[in-house]
């Protein structure tokens, strides 16, 4: 199936739409002053705004249409960036190596958008085809 101009029109305005809800949602979670748990809800913010978008990225080549598990993709590229992604979670109940280290950096160059980015993106392309 061919995606014209009018679907990446679509796409950019539902970009745009996520951006704008996406920092609403964020400002919402950095207010709260609960956790969740042992979890702040800034990082669990930083973590689902992330994991959408990427998510959405996805949908840049079209929408899924055929479930299809594509192992290496899944092993090699969500399930590492997905541990990378809940590191911070982890280690708030178990006592992790290189936690200041990781922090540091990931705080530093917004690492928890990259890698939720790349966590929702590899998630979508390891499970679906799009044609």
């Amino acid at each position: 199936m061919k995606k014209g101009y009018f679907y990446y029109f679509l796409w950019i305005v539902g970009a745009l739409l996520l951006v704008y809800y996406g920092n609403q949602f964020m400002d919402m979670m950095a207010r709260k002053n609960d956790s969740l748990g042992k979890v702040d809800y800034t990082l669990i913010g930083h973590i689902v705004y992330a994991f959408v978008f990427g998510v959405y990225l996805s949908l840049l080549n079209g929408v899924p249409n055929r479930r299809k598990f594509y192992r290496p993709l899944f092993f090699f590229v969500f399930l590492p960036c997905f541990l990378l992604l809940i590191y911070p979670v982890i280690s708030q109940y178990v006592t992790l190596p290189y936690y200041s280290l990781y922090n540091e950096h990931m705080a530093k160059w917004s690492g928890y958008f990259f890698f939720g980015l790349l966590t929702g993106l590899g998630f979508m392309k390891s499970l679906f085809i799009t044609k």
